[in-house]
């Protein structure tokens, strides 16, 4: 079976990011693992997860209190224990501290550990984001809605309405636009190991240009 790994630094980072490609995967019989570094700010992540068909982890870090060497260790062991085929982490550009940490830190162990890398988006926090990768989650959109919605309770009334609930009700719509489709997650790849190739994930099949 193949695995998927999804790292991110706070619970909301993963639906935010990549939630319609999450339930994408698992409705393929695909095991995704998300993993929150931080363990506070948890309200609703497992119903959250459980609607996506994903198992989760929540580390115990706290928001902006990272510690790196309890963190790289976990990881190591997740790593190790998961054996992912494909790691999606942060872009590495980020405002949040806490985002350009994990992100670091993630892609250094997938490198160490031979496993391909894909970048998710953020819209309140990742800064000059490129793309080279895009998922139709047209069929999932509506479970990463209500995905988000069942963690709701983890955040402020303002900040849910003025910064998460934009990210996820405008960004997939306008991606979409851009793709060709009516919503979509997009994603930055680092690369293909097998085999070895920078740009291995643009190859495309000639069918695809008619």
């Amino acid at each position: 079976m193949k695995r998927v790994l999804v790292t991110c630094a706070h619970s909301d980072d993963a639906v935010i990011g990549c939630g319609g490609t999450i339930k994408e995967f698992t409705d393929r019989g695909i095991e995704v693992l998300a993993v929150s570094i931080c363990g506070d700010r948890i309200n609703g992540f497992d119903k959250a997860m459980s609607m996506l068909g994903a198992d989760f982890v929540a580390l115990k870090n706290s928001y902006g209190k990272i510690n790196m060497d309890v963190m790289i260790s976990d990881l190591e062991n997740i790593f190790e224990d998961f054996n992912p085929d494909v790691v999606f982490t942060h872009w590495t550009n980020e405002i949040l501290y806490d985002h350009e940490l994990v992100s670091k830190q993630v892609i250094k162990l997938a490198r160490q550990y031979d496993h391909d890398i894909l970048l998710y988006e953020l819209p309140a926090t990742s800064v000059d984001f490129t793309f080279d990768v895009a998922v139709d989650i047209t069929r999932s959109y509506t479970f990463k809605l209500k995905a988000l919605f069942e963690m709701k309770e983890a955040f402020d009334v303002e900040t849910f309405k003025n910064e998460v609930l934009p990210s996820v009700v405008y960004a997939p719509g306008y991606r979409g636009i851009l793709t060709g489709c009516k919503y979509a997650e997009v994603f930055k790849s680092l690369g293909v190991r097998k085999p070895l190739s920078p740009y291995g994930r643009r190859l495309m099949d000639i069918e695809k240009l008619l």
